[in-house]
């Protein structure tokens, strides 16, 4: 069921996509005339250019590819990669990335293509050019650069922007502080659910679980990291606390499951629960290690809301805060609050005790008329 969260989640990303893809084409492209002195394949196609010269013909197959690459992202969904062979997807991959830079030949070549020779497959044969050294090289070039636009995404996904632009700029080797906002959610009765369904199906249980998790960046969420069958996710302390995005996006996420419930009753035979707690405070961001590097949080407040999770069978609670996050907390409209046992509550491996709240979501009636 396509709900309006979801609506939300495949435009944005197609949002994003399409900028990413297109500044990416234009820093590309513009090197491959500036490194090579080309300027003959890229062209005024189909006359959309009021104004034909190269920089406005960079920019426009620029937005093309954009356009293209950002489409291919929406349709090539993870769900239909998982379940496709791996050599397939590589032929693909191979075959498409060549298949567009022979187009753009193709175009370079017919400058002055109709649309009505569209409908001769014969005359479109015949006019198929030769490939000369000038061509190849473009190929090439293409290709690398597919590569590695695949490449960058890919990293883009792991770190996120914000620590991409710290990383590139060598400021993640000295450790600076933050203060965020993070959540720990995990799935109820993980294990009886994988010696339930297998590890096979259970995996895949998981990789749908945290595709529709992906609802939490409609509430300015960043998923920091995936553990097992939970995750952690982090929000900057504005974008957290406003408008209580940094509790909405835990009841977003139940209310797809919801949604889906029959697609995860009909699929596997059970449809997940899931608990989670907050809490905020001040932690060190910082590179570590030397080979196989990585973006680390680390402090106190990650250890506390681990336990605080950890809590949330004990209390009967889907979701537990920390008592500095409910002081934080400007707006508390739309959500009820209850403070566990009236007092501070010991956490495991803890010396210093923290207040901790239950916290339900206030369903909207609607009004008689």
């Amino acid at each position: 069921m396509l709900s309006i969260d979801k609506f939300k989640i495949k435009i944005h990303l197609i949002y994003r996509g399409f900028f990413y893809h297109f500044f990416f084409w234009l820093v590309s492209l513009s090197l491959f005339v500036f490194i090579s002195g080309v300027q003959s394949i890229y062209i005024n196609y189909f006359n959309l250019l009021l104004k034909d010269d190269v920089y406005g013909n960079t920019i426009l197959l620029s937005f093309l590819l954009a356009l293209l690459f950002a489409t291919l992202d929406a349709l090539f969904s993870d769900k239909i990669m998982r379940h496709s062979p791996i050599r397939f997807l590589v032929s693909l991959r191979f075959l498409l990335y060549f298949l567009l830079g022979y187009i753009i030949i193709f175009f370079s070549e017919n400058k002055n293509l109709k649309w009505a020779e569209f409908v001769n497959y014969k005359d479109l044969i015949n006019k198929i050019p030769e490939l000369s050294m000038t061509h190849v090289r473009f190929l090439i070039w293409f290709y690398i650069s597919c590569l590695l636009n695949s490449l960058l995404r890919g990293v883009l996904h792991k770190i996120g922007m914000d620590n991409f632009m710290y990383w590139m700029l060598g400021m993640l080797n000295k450790p600076r502080a933050e203060k965020r906002i993070f959540m720990f959610i995990d799935m109820k009765s993980s294990v009886t659910i994988a010696e339930q369904l297998g590890h096979k199906n259970f995996s895949f249980l998981v990789q749908d679980v945290f595709g529709d998790l992906a609802i939490v960046e409609n509430y300015h969420g960043e998923i920091y990291q995936y553990l097992g069958d939970g995750a952690i996710i982090s929000w900057d302390l504005k974008k957290g606390l406003r408008k209580n995005n940094c509790l909405k996006a835990f009841y977003a996420f139940q209310k797809v499951i919801n949604r889906k419930s029959f697609f995860y009753d009909f699929r596997y035979g059970l449809v997940p629960e899931f608990k989670a707690g907050i809490h905020i405070g001040e932690i060190m961001v910082l590179q570590v290690g030397r080979y196989k590097r990585d973006i680390s949080y680390n402090g106190d407040t990650l250890n506390t809301t681990a336990r605080i999770e950890s809590m949330c069978n004990v209390c009967r609670e889907n979701l537990l805060i920390s008592g500095v996050l409910y002081e934080s907390l400007k707006d508390k409209e739309g959500f009820s609050f209850k403070e566990i046992d009236g007092k501070k509550v010991s956490l495991k491996g803890k010396r210093q005790s923290v207040q901790i709240y239950g916290v339900k979501h206030k369903q909207k009636t609607k009004r008689k008329k």
